[in-house]
């Protein structure tokens, strides 16, 4: 790793929920965080090239922030032009799309449409990482699913209040898992132990 920017993370995403606890997590251990949001001006839709010029020189990449596609064609364009670099992306996917349906009248932020389609979305992005790990195997750039189920956050305020839910810190701790460990970790799935 290079000793100049051994300390140097990127969080597309970074205000709000999982990438505000990933962005504090690493700002306590002194890293230089870069962090990237549509409130600083990086859409992941509309600004792929300013956010992969920003990525440069980073080791660490987290690719938080969800808008239809933008997660998977960031992942595609990160691996295109850094699999022989010594990166590691973690990317936040999700448990949802499993086979039981919500009550979308508890939805606040989506209807039926709008969650259908990003459960559609998720399971397309988490296909890829998984068909690109043999890819990886002998290439430099690492790229973790992590997997976290239902996370207390403004998004699910509301929502499956019936479930244990997982703190963003948590799901910040398990990215910090992957990239300290001294093995691969290919998929993290994390759910919250009911009481």
């Amino acid at each position: 790793m290079n000793q100049e920017n051994k300390n140097k993370i990127a969080i597309i995403g970074h205000t709000k929920g999982i990438g505000k606890a990933i962005a504090s997590l690493y700002q306590k251990k002194k890293y230089e965080v870069v962090g990237m949001s549509r409130s600083n001006g990086f859409d992941i839709i509309h600004d792929q090239e300013k956010i992969m010029e920003s990525i440069k020189g980073c080791d660490f990449v987290v690719l938080n922030a969800h808008a239809d596609r933008g997660q998977l064609n960031l992942l595609k364009r990160i691996y295109g032009q850094h699999s022989f670099d010594k990166m590691k992306v973690a990317v936040i996917t999700s448990t949802s799309g499993t086979e039981e349906d919500p009550d979308y009248s508890q939805f606040k932020v989506w209807n039926k449409f709008n969650y259908v389609q990003y459960c559609e979305i998720k399971k397309e992005l988490i296909e890829y990482i998984s068909n690109l790990q043999d890819e990886l195997l002998s290439k430099p750039l690492s790229v973790y699913d992590v997997c976290p189920d239902v996370v207390d956050t403004d998004m699910t305020k509301g929502l499956w209040e019936d479930l244990p839910k997982l703190s963003a810190d948590d799901v910040a701790e398990a990215v910090r898992y992957c990239f300290e460990a001294s093995f691969n970790i290919n998929k993290i799935v994390i759910q919250k132990n009911a009481k």
